[in-house]
């Protein structure tokens, strides 16, 4: 299959990029720099996160994991902004390029994430669930619906915590245990949806592969954990000391809105990809962070 991608070289693209490569399809990776093509199967297509250049190829499938990073500045008025209008532009110019392509594309995937929910305490959340409160949400809630325009099936990434060694939060959390301990956000009472990278990728391929698999699809493991629970966990694994909670008010003064990223509270059970018969890897904190850890 040809298979096109925006935000390939993230954290998930490049795995996911790596196991479509493995299965012998081409590549062909939406980047706003200039990027030599590598191989037959890897190609790079430049773009200005608005419009899909065009191009001879006809792609089987789309897969839009593109948007500005939410943590690494602070939430001005102008960065929210710039953080939901990268993602909306980037779905809408997937949208435009279905309505405009002559031969459909079989699926169209596109990136969200658990911050739809809101923060919702100890409810379980099932993709059934309404999307919540607040600026995760709503950026979310935009993202969905502009993909939501799709004349094709369409798989709406609703994903948690991503553990993986090569970045995201668990190379934070385990910056921590450089200094021989763990600690929890706030109370540690909130849910913390978490998914190992490579049953992330597999889902995504999942998805790709699945007919049945169409609207939202929540990415996380079917352990569902609170945060401190989580840390237990990786205190016991790693043999390492818990020590002491970040006060909700210490982040919030660091970290301003942002906080609400490690505060809100989701517990996110996969019912779709369960109820389909995806079979996860890692279906528990412990396997998972033992793997991670080489243990």
């Amino acid at each position: 299959m040809d298979i096109l991608i925006a935000g390939g070289t993230g954290l998930i693209g490049r795995k996911l990029t790596e196991q479509l490569i493995l299965k012998g399809n081409r590549v062909f990776i939406l980047s706003r720099k200039e990027l030599k093509n590598s191989g037959e199967l890897l190609h790079f297509l430049k773009w200005n996160g608005k419009e899909i250049p065009e191009t001879a190829h006809q792609f089987d499938v789309l897969i839009n994991l593109a948007g500005e990073p939410v943590m690494d500045k602070p939430l001005s008025v102008e960065r929210k902004k710039q953080i939901i209008e990268s993602r909306t532009a980037s779905t809408f110019a997937f949208v435009d390029y279905i309505s405009s392509a002559k031969n459909k594309p079989s699926v169209f995937i596109n990136a969200s994430a658990v911050g739809y929910y809101g923060n919702r305490g100890d409810e379980v959340l099932t993709e059934e669930s309404p999307s919540g409160k607040g600026f995760l949400a709503e950026v979310c809630d935009q993202w969905e619906k502009a993909a939501g325009y799709s004349t094709i099936r369409t798989v709406l990434l609703r994903t948690g915590i991503v553990l993986a060694n090569e970045g995201g939060a668990f190379k934070e959390i385990m910056l921590s245990y450089g200094f021989g301990f763990g600690s929890w956000f706030g109370s540690g009472n909130q849910g913390f949806p978490w998914i190992h990278i490579d049953d992330e990728i597999a889902l995504i391929l999942f998805a790709i592969e699945n007919e049945r698999v169409n609207g939202a699809l929540n990415l996380s493991a079917p352990e569902m954990l609170s945060n401190k629970e989580f840390i237990k966990a990786l205190g016991k694994v790693s043999e390492k000391k818990l020590a002491f909670g970040v006060p909700s008010f210490a982040l919030q003064f660091g970290l301003g809105e942002r906080a609400q990223v490690l505060l809100d509270s989701q517990f996110v059970k996969p019912e779709k990809a369960l109820a389909l018969g995806y079979k996860f890897k890692y279906s528990d904190a412990e396997s998972a962070l033992k793997n991670l850890l080489n243990l």
